[in-house]
C-alpha cells in the first residue's frame, strides 16, 4: 500500500482512532500524503479546462507565495568573537558606546535639553497640513515617476484618500481623537527627542486582524534593542518563529532581560513590520554591534567638561572654597585669651548671610588684612566655557544664537556675517536632515501601509525667501524663460483664463494691445470691411507722374531734369 493510500485511510478511519493513539511514523504519513495530495490536486486545477478552477489555484499559490531568501553574505557585520562571551539573553549590545541609559539621563542636562527643545519647537511650526509648498507645514501628494515633470491629477477618490492619510496622521490610528492614540505634535515631540539623545526612533506599528495599520505608538528608544535573529550564527534560536519568511528583529528590554507582556506571557519582541525603527547616524563600526551613534556619546567629553566648569563656579559660591583674604595678627606676644576673643568675635559677627561684609574692630591689637580676591576673572572661565558651548553646538550642527547665546566675536566663529545668514546656515545644516528623516520614517512605516500611490512630504523646507523668490521669477519671466501663462499657473493654482482674469502689467497690457491692433488677424479683418486686399508697398511717385503726363509745363520739365541728369552721369 503506497504511503498516499494509507494516509487516506488513517484519515477515512479517524472515527474509529484518536489522534493521540497515533505513532510518529503514522503522523509522518500523513503529513507526507496530504502534502502529496495537495500537489496533486494544485497541478490538477492549472491544468484544468475550467477557468474557475486555474483562478482559485493561482489564487492560493499567490497568497502563501513566500519571498526569495536572500543568499547569504560572507562579512561578519557584529562581533566576530561575541560567541565567547554571548549572555544567552537573545539580544545584541553595544560594546563600545555609551549605555542607553546613561545617554537618556544626560539628555536632561541644560544645555542638551536647551538644544533639543529648541529643534522641537521648530519641528512643531511643519506639523500643520499645508498646501502651499511655499508655507512650513507638510502635505500628502501622489507619487510621481522618477522622470515624469509634472504631479499627477488628484481624482475624487484620490482626495478622499488624502484626507483619510491626514485624519489618520492628526489622530494617531483610525479610532479617532478620543482613542489612546497619539496626534501627530506628541508622537513626532517623542521619537524625535529620543532620536537626538539616544539615536532610537522607535514606534509600535499596531494593525487589525486583517493586517491593516489601525495605529502606531512611540516606544522608549532606550529599551529596543536587536535580536539575535540578525546573526546568521544565532538564527537557530529561532527556529519556528518565521512568518512570510521574516524573523522577529527586535525586543523590548528591561534589566537586561526581553520584557514579558503582562497579558499573553508572551516575550515582546517584534518583526520588521511591527515596529518603527530609526537611526540617523549609523556606523560600520563593528564594536557598535549595529547600534548607532548619539551626538551626546559623540561629545560626552565635551558635556562632562562643561558640568565641571559648571559645578566649580557653583561650588564657589555654595561653600565659599575659596576665602576672600585673611588676617594676620602681627602681634606675635599675644596671649591665648586675646586670640580665643578675637575668635569668637568673628564668627558671631560674620558667620551667616546677615552677617556679610562686617569687619569686626578690637582695640590694642595690631591686625592686618590681606587680600587675596584682587578679580574674580579666573573664576568666570568666559572664552573656555563660550569655546565648550560653540563645540557642542556643532555636534548638533546648530548655532549658539538659536539657544539665546551671544558672543561678541560670533561673526570670527561662524563664518557669516549676519545674524540672518547664520541662522539660515543653521536650518539648513541641522534642521532640514532631521525633517528629511522623519519624513522617511512616516513614508516607510505609515503612509506606505495605508496607500503606496502617495507620500508624505514637509513644504517650506527648501523654499528661499519669499521676496528674492518673486525677484527670481521676474528675471526668468522678462527673459523668456518662462511664460506669463506658467507663472500664473504656479501662482493662483489654475490655467490663465483671459476672458476672466486681468493682469494690472503695463508690459503684458502693452503685449496684448499690439496683438489686437498689429496683429495678422486685426488686418485680415480691415481687409474684410474695406474690400481691398493688401498689394504690397505703393509708390509715392505714382500720381504725380499720372498728372505729369496731362500737364504740358511739368512733362517739359521733367525731360529737361532728365537730360540734365544724365548728362552729368556721361561726363
Amino acid at each position: 500500500m503506497s504511503e498516499k493510500e494509507q494516509a487516506k485511510k488513517t484519515i477515512l478511519n479517524k472515527d474509529d482512532i484518536s489522534v493521540q493513539d497515533l505513532s510518529f511514523e503514522q503522523i509522518d504519513s500523513i503529513i507526507k500524503g496530504l502534502s502529496l495530495h495537495k500537489e496533486n490536486m494544485l497541478q490538477k486545477s492549472l491544468t484544468s479546462d475550467n477557468l474557475e478552477d486555474i483562478v482559485k489555484a493561482q489564487t492560493y499559490l499567490e497568497k502563501n507565495k513566500k519571498p526569495a531568501k536572500s543568499p547569504n553574505i560572507k562579512t561578519s557585520l557584529f562581533v566576530p568573537d561575541e560567541a565567547a562571551y554571548h549572555t544567552g539573553n537573545g539580544y545584541k549590545e553595544n560594546y563600545s558606546g555609551v549605555p542607553f541609559e546613561v545617554l537618556q539621563r544626560m539628555g536632561n542636562i541644560p544645555i542638551v535639553y536647551s538644544i533639543v527643545k529648541t529643534r522641537l519647537d521648530q519641528i512643531k511650526n511643519f506639523l500643520e497640513f499645508s498646501n502651499d509648498e511655499q508655507k512650513a507645514g507638510y502635505t500628502i501628494t501622489k507619487k510621481r515617476g522618477l522622470f515624469e515633470d509634472k504631479e499627477k491629477e488628484l481624482s475624487s477618490a484620490d482626495k478622499n484618500k488624502i484626507e483619510y492619510i491626514v485624519n489618520y496622521l492628526e489622530y494617531g490610528g483610525r479610532g479617532g481623537k478620543w482613542d489612546d492614540g497619539e496626534d501627530l505634535t506628541e508622537f513626532i515631540s517623542k521619537i524625535v527627542k529620543d532620536s537626538l539623545t539616544v539615536d532610537q526612533a522607535t514606534a509600535e506599528i499596531i494593525r487589525d486582524k486583517k493586517g491593516e495599520l489601525y495605529k502606531h505608538v512611540a516606544v522608549d528608544g532606550s529599551t529596543i534593542r536587536l535580536l539575535d535573529s540578525e546573526d546568521q550564527r544565532f538564527q537557530d534560536q529561532f527556529k519556528g518563529m518565521e512568518i512570510n519568511g521574516f524573523l522577529p528583529k527586535y525586543a523590548q528590554v528591561w534589566n537586561n532581560n526581553i520584557v514579558t507582556n503582562p497579558i499573553t506571557n508572551q516575550p515582546v519582541i517584534y518583526y520588521p513590520w511591527e515596529l518603527m525603527y530609526g537611526v540617523r547616524n549609523k556606523s560600520t563600526n563593528i564594536r557598535q554591534n549595529g547600534y548607532g551613534v548619539s551626538e551626546l556619546e559623540a561629545g560626552i567629553e565635551l558635556v562632562t567638561w562643561i558640568l565641571w566648569g559648571m559645578q566649580y563656579n557653583g561650588n564657589f559660591f555654595k561653600q565659599g572654597s575659596q576665602p576672600k583674604g585673611f588676617i594676620n595678627l602681627k602681634n606675635g606676644e599675644m596671649n591665648n585669651s586675646i586670640l580665643n576673643e578675637f575668635r569668637q568675635a568673628w564668627r558671631q559677627m560674620m558667620t551667616g548671610v546677615q552677617g556679610a561684609h562686617r569687619i569686626p574692630v578690637f582695640e590694642g591689637v595690631d591686625l592686618e588684612w590681606i587680600d587675596l580676591q584682587k578679580s574674580n576673572r579666573d573664576m568666570e572661565f568666559q572664552s573656555w566655557n563660550e569655546f565648550l558651548i560653540v563645540m557642542f553646538c556643532s555636534m548638533y550642527t546648530i548655532d549658539p544664537s538659536e539657544l539665546g547665546f551671544h558672543f561678541k566675536n560670533q561673526k570670527d566663529m561662524f563664518g557669516q556675517e549676519g545674524q540672518r545668514e547664520r541662522l539660515d546656515h543653521s536650518r539648513k545644516k541641522g534642521l532640514v536632515p532631521l525633517l528629511k528623516f522623519i519624513q522617511k520614517l512616516i513614508n516607510k512605516y505609515i503612509v506606505s501601509e495605508i496607500d503606496d500611490r502617495f507620500e508624505f512630504k514637509f513644504t517650506g523646507v527648501e523654499v528661499e525667501d519669499e521676496e528674492r523668490q518673486v525677484e527670481l521669477d521676474i528675471k526668468k519671466s522678462q527673459q523668456g524663460f518662462v511664460s506669463h501663462e506658467d507663472m500664473f499657473r504656479k501662482y493662483s493654482g489654475r490655467d490663465f483664463d483671459p476672458e476672466k482674469d486681468t493682469i494690472l502689467n503695463s508690459v503684458f497690457q502693452s503685449a496684448q494691445q499690439a496683438k489686437m491692433y498689429g496683429g495678422q488677424e486685426m488686418n485680415e479683418m480691415v481687409d474684410e470691411e474695406t474690400g481691398e486686399p493688401d498689394e504690397g508697398v505703393q509708390n509715392p511717385f505714382e500720381q504725380y507722374e499720372k498728372s505729369a503726363e496731362s500737364d504740358p509745363i511739368v512733362a517739359e520739365s521733367m525731360k529737361y531734369i532728365d537730360k540734365l541728369f544724365k548728362g552729368k552721369i556721361n561726363d
